[in-house]
């Protein structure tokens, strides 16, 4: 099941080239421009440490969005991305390791906001991020690792998924096929429809579904591959994150 507790970090139609490009963006002395890089760390690392936040930390809806948006004001205002160093570790690991130690200090961010000390450099509109009802996070196995990690993963595969999208849809025949990978992959489980059925709704016979469903699978992978590796130093670091998450 894929419940949606927040907006942020949904379908978008710009894609940065490199980790970097987002980084250097929140660091930039520009207002505008800095605004503009931590709006894309939030678009992709909002869910994840407002889910990390919530499974490790047992806080409430409202505290974890507070938090979440307190550790990215953290993120620009210091100098710990500044630090960062892909030779060493994926800027993943290295994110979870920075937030870790800041709600580690909780308290200490706790008082700053009380006295003003931390300045609301983002606007946070309920329509942006608005987090709807949603299971117990015990769902999670109270693991808030593997919380972080499926949220960020299943950003970077939904990214994938509307850059398939896109580029299929100015295209009949391609849009078809990804009708069919729509209705079959994109659907609830409860309500997946078997080959066959999808097939007589489709007019096609099942080895088109096959077919279909296969071709938009290996965009869509070849995409995910794609984000993975502007997140990553080099070959070797791509496919040890690979790995990790899809086996080898």
């Amino acid at each position: 099941m894929r419940p949606e507790d927040t907006t942020l970090g949904g379908p978008r139609r710009d894609f940065p080239a490199t980790a970097w490009d987002v980084i250097s963006r929140a660091l930039n002395s520009s207002t505008a421009v800095r605004r503009a890089g931590l709006e894309e760390l939030c678009a992709r690392y909002w869910k994840p440490v407002y889910y990390y936040v919530r499974v490790g930390w047992a806080k409430s809806n409202e505290d974890a969005k507070d938090l979440t948006q307190a550790f990215l004001l953290w993120l620009v205002e210091g100098s710990a991305l500044r630090r960062y160093l892909p030779e060493r570790a994926s800027f993943r690991t290295y994110l979870k390791s920075l937030l870790k130690h800041f709600l580690q200090h909780e308290g200490e961010w706790a008082g700053r906001r009380k006295r003003g000390g931390a300045v609301r450099f983002m606007n946070v509109d309920d329509h942006l991020y608005e987090i709807r009802s949603r299971p117990d996070p015990a769902s999670f196995e109270h693991d808030p690792d593997r919380a972080f990690d499926r949220e960020w993963l299943e950003g970077l595969l939904a990214r994938a998924v509307d850059r398939v999208r896109e580029r299929c849809l100015p295209d009949e025949r391609q849009a078809f096929r990804f009708r069919v990978f729509e209705a079959y992959d994109l659907c609830s489980p409860e309500l997946r429809p078997t080959y066959a059925a999808l097939a007589a709704r489709l007019g096609l016979r099942e080895s088109d579904v096959r077919n279909y469903l296969f071709a938009v699978r290996e965009e869509v992978r070849a995409e995910a591959r794609s984000e993975m590796s502007t997140l990553t130093a080099d070959g070797e670091a791509l496919e040890r994150e690979w790995n990790e998450f899809f086996g080898p």
